[in-house]
């Protein structure tokens, strides 16, 4: 207050000031080169992806988060949260704005096996949670990429070899730590602050920084049966018919995680690969799996039993190095429909050196929770295609990437949704978000009126 009783506001700290005010580390532009590259990486080497943040700030808990929003307002900084730094958009960076990462020191987990719950900071990666679950025979619905960051994964969905069983990541949240963009601290859960609860489960980092997540645990078996088998593409319409079958049996047991993908050695020799993971006894992983992997003769069998640690971590050498380029679509298949087997034949006989289809077996539990009891609205797919151009060196490789990819969502228009599992894809929020769209602009308006939070797929203020 002054002397004539109005309030005079504080005067925005001065750089040194922020840098004093942290218990982490601030890493500026114009630092040594090699600290600066270092700080700024992330995951997607894409050079359409613009990373040339002004600073990093490695966090070391919710008052540096709360310091660093409040500078970013200050000074009228873009913010961008980054954990493992794999958002396929280059969601976790910017241009000449503030990166704030969580991943290099929030990641405390802990356990409590009485109540079958896992609290863990939101730097962690999925594998770091595993690590401490795995050992007490448990584990949460987290991806199938153990490199990949719990943050964004689970605020953007968070499908992993657990959601055939007990759904997404989101529909296993039980409660989060967020930090508002007026830097309040709150906890969300059924019972404090619900309705931003069921936004952040889903509406991935549009209201909030999330610094941590409490989750249920489900028992893990030390065994199990997965892996990968490889086809050639002369046998391709025989395995698809017979996955297509498999996936589609009601009876199709919730314990098997299915994946097939394309696999280009050279533009003249591609393969067909089935990625199998059975989370249940090994030996009823093979009898449920047989049909399937005999339905051709394969020319590589990979699969064996193993843990589910071992196997959670099975993606990690490919998602472990950093700046590698790739582009990607995600699209969700209309609910009901069998695969267009000749239809996906032709579109990986047709694919650059680059380009990869994935198919993901999803339904089961995912299917069963109500569109609007989370954020996370696209619950009807069984199938999720997703297009992936990965390492492609120069322009031209990437416009045929692209080319490819818009000329197979064409092909495959008919049995497309619309929608698209999020953390795959960055479209407009009306195709993202659904019927949910105006509840959350409603909440967005409540919790971050200024729209500050807009690394994402952004969802405006409701007017």
């Amino acid at each position: 207050m002054n002397g004539t009783g109005a309030h005079v506001e504080a005067p925005p700290l001065t750089l040194e000031q922020f840098r004093k005010s942290l218990r982490g580390e601030l890493v500026l532009d114009t630092d040594a080169e090699e600290l600066y590259r270092l700080a700024k990486q992330i995951w997607n080497g894409d050079w359409e992806i613009d990373n040339r943040p002004k600073m990093i700030v490695h966090a070391r808990g919710v008052a540096d988060v709360r310091s660093t929003i409040s500078y970013a307002q200050q000074h009228g900084m873009e913010l961008a949260v980054r954990c493992g730094g794999h958002s396929l958009k280059g969601l976790s960076t910017n241009v000449g704005g503030i990166v704030l990462d969580l991943g290099k020191h929030m990641k405390s987990v802990r356990v409590d096996l009485a109540k079958k719950e896992v609290w863990f900071e939101g730097g962690c990666l999925v594998k770091d949670v595993d690590a401490e679950t795995a050992p007490f025979g448990f584990a949460t619905v987290l991806g199938a990429v153990g490199n990949a960051g719990t943050g964004g994964l689970v605020s953007g969905g968070g499908y992993g070899y657990f959601s055939r069983a007990y759904g997404l990541s989101v529909d296993n949240v039980l409660e989060m730590d967020v930090v508002l963009a007026d830097g309040s601290f709150v906890r969300a859960s059924e019972n404090e602050n619900p309705d931003l609860f069921w936004a952040c489960r889903g509406g991935q980092s549009n209201f909030g920084i999330i610094t941590s997540f409490r989750m249920r645990l489900f028992e893990c078996p030390k065994e199990i049966f997965g892996g990968l088998v490889l086809y050639d593409m002369e046998d391709a319409v025989k395995v698809l018919t017979a996955f297509d079958a498999f996936a589609s049996d009601p009876q199709c047991p919730r314990e098997a995680s299915t994946h097939v993908y394309s696999i280009c050695l050279s533009p003249e020799q591609k393969l067909l690969a089935v990625q199998v993971c059975y989370l249940g006894d090994p030996k009823k992983g093979m009898q449920a799996y047989e049909r399937l992997l005999s339905s051709a003769v394969p020319v590589d069998v990979q699969s064996k039993i193993t843990t589910y640690q071992e196997y959670q971590v099975f993606s990690d050498e490919v998602y472990r190095i950093k700046g590698i380029p790739s582009y990607w679509r995600s699209r969700n298949v209309k609910a009901g429909t069998r695969l267009p087997v000749d239809d996906l034949v032709s579109i990986i006989n047709s694919s650059p050196s680059e380009g990869i289809l994935v198919i993901e077996h999803f339904g089961g539990r995912i299917c069963e929770v109500d569109p609007s009891a989370t954020a996370y609205r696209h619950r009807d797919s069984n199938y999720v295609f997703t297009f992936t151009g990965f390492g492609f060196q120069n322009a031209n490789a990437r416009k045929e990437v692209k080319n490819w990819m818009n000329n197979a969502v064409e092909l495959l228009e008919e049995y497309l949704s619309g929608g698209s599992y999020l953390n795959y894809d960055n479209g407009p929020a009306q195709a993202s978000f659904g019927d949910n769209l105006p509840r959350l602009r409603e909440l967005k308006l409540k919790y971050d009126p200024m729209n500050f939070f807009r690394c994402n797929i952004n969802i405006l203020p409701a007017v």
